[in-house]
């Protein structure tokens, strides 16, 4: 059983660990099934694609690893744009050159993700991701309840996409509760869910 003592903060040494772990936690996923329909092309791809994420969301400080490696949590600090300006362009253009034939959908689901993307001030819980043979073992809730106790101190809301059922239950256990999905056309739904702080 993993707790909260169990988890620290990641450093730039742990990207490829990171992605590696949100690789296996989401190659069943609904969402990235649809983005990425061959198997065996969403296994070679997915490490590559959330190596990107990893990299540049390590700016922020508030990547948490489980420290047995089995699960990560990649946040985005209140304020703050989860990718700078100055670096879309080129995570897009990298984006499009690893997808290859799947670049389309890719590109098709970023763009509704970020056309859904609420203005204003919260935590972001950009990625969590437990490995498959780890999941229902507390880690997701270990992953998520330092940043979950910091934002009922400050009074800070917390937000994120939910992309399946069974993550958005998790997330709906610790507080978050869900809007009205969205989806592109032919696709999975994403459900919008914020938390307000505790009192």
């Amino acid at each position: 059983m993993i707790t909260t003592t169990d988890i620290r903060k990641a450093s730039a040494g742990d990207v490829s660990r990171v992605a590696t772990t949100l690789a296996r936690a989401f190659y069943d996923d609904p969402v990235f099934r649809w983005m990425y329909r061959d198997d065996a092309r969403r296994r070679e791809q997915l490490p590559r694609f959330f190596s990107l994420f990893a990299e540049v969301l390590q700016r922020h400080d508030e990547t948490y690893v489980a420290a047995d490696g089995s699960g990560t949590a990649l946040w985005v600090p209140p304020g703050q744009p989860p990718v700078p300006d100055e670096q879309a362009a080129h995570l897009d253009r990298r984006l499009d050159e690893l997808s290859g034939p799947d670049a389309g959908r890719v590109a098709e689901m970023m763009t509704l993700v970020d056309q859904h993307h609420p203005h204003g001030s919260y935590s972001f819980l950009f990625f969590l991701g437990v490995e498959p043979a780890s999941q229902g073992q507390g880690t997701g809730s270990a992953l998520l309840a330092q940043t979950l106790e910091r934002c009922d101190r400050d009074g800070t809301l917390a937000y994120l996409d939910a992309t399946s059922p069974r993550s958005k239950r998790l997330y709906e256990r610790h507080g978050f509760r869900a809007g009205d999905p969205y989806a592109p056309e032919g696709g999975p739904p994403l459900w919008p869910m914020w938390r307000e702080p505790a009192a």
